[in-house]
């Protein structure tokens, strides 16, 4: 009888250099050592990726990403590795020279940004199994979010919600509601990302994570954030067993 083979998983990190809100972003220490190091660390632990690959266009954050065990078999040209270049241009280029160059071909895309340093490893191995589990064509992570949800136009409040919720008092009484967290983890069937271009185009399934994991690097005061929780997560995890 045929075994069964696993399923190929290639893990892509992207880690542009031309960050504007944080200059060199990816590389910034946070808890001492580069930001990308986190989500290369973590990718490595998950035995059920086949690849880990940095996508980037600096040989300096190639070299730093080679030196923790990441691969960087080419570096992303210059048109895309701007602050406004759309990620599936960026994951399409990868594909497109992994296969020429290659021959190589994943049946799984997972997305892992640098900017959610608290993802682990077993975030990553569950949504892999969740893909898995049914006919999913991925998994995107998500977090809790407040119901009630305003935006400002024309300088009022306008609720970006139903109406009706607001007849009701009890918070507890209205349907849970989600956001995406940064994407700490992305995963899709590759044959769906390219027909799609999308990582939330098809039957994606969602992978809940804690609010307090759900950090997403964008400035000064999210690194500091980030870094008190993470010196603490350890405390906080025994504490809160079960907790995504």
């Amino acid at each position: 009888m045929k075994t069964r083979q696993f399923p190929k998983f290639l893990a892509i990190i992207p880690a542009r250099s031309g960050s504007k809100g944080i200059k060199h972003k990816n590389i910034k220490p946070f808890c001492g050592r580069p930001l990308i190091y986190y989500a290369i660390k973590e990718a490595l632990k998950c035995k059920k990726l086949g690849r880990v690959i940095v996508s980037t266009d600096s040989p300096q954050y190639g070299k730093i990403a080679k030196s923790f065990g990441a691969e960087v078999p080419f570096l992303r040209p210059r048109h895309l590795a701007g602050d406004k270049s759309p990620m599936v241009d960026t994951v399409t280029h990868l594909l497109k020279r992994l296969k020429e160059e290659e021959n190589y071909e994943p049946d799984y895309l997972v997305l892992l940004q640098t900017t959610s340093p608290l993802r682990t490893y077993k975030d990553i191995e569950k949504c892999i199994d969740l893909a898995l589990s049914r006919k999913y064509d991925g998994v995107v992570s998500l977090c809790p979010t407040e119901q009630l949800l305003y935006t400002i136009e024309n300088g009022f409040l306008k609720l970006l919600h139903k109406k009706d919720w607001l007849s009701s008092t009890n918070r507890q009484s209205l349907p849970a509601t989600y956001k995406l967290n940064g994407a700490a983890v992305y995963i899709i069937k590759t044959s769906t990302f390219l027909r799609n271009k999308s990582f939330l185009k098809g039957k994606i399934a969602p992978y809940i994570m804690g609010k307090w994991r759900s950090v997403d690097l964008d400035n000064e005061e999210d690194f500091a954030l980030a870094e008190l929780i993470y010196r603490s997560k350890n405390k906080m995890l025994r504490g809160q067993t079960g907790l995504a």
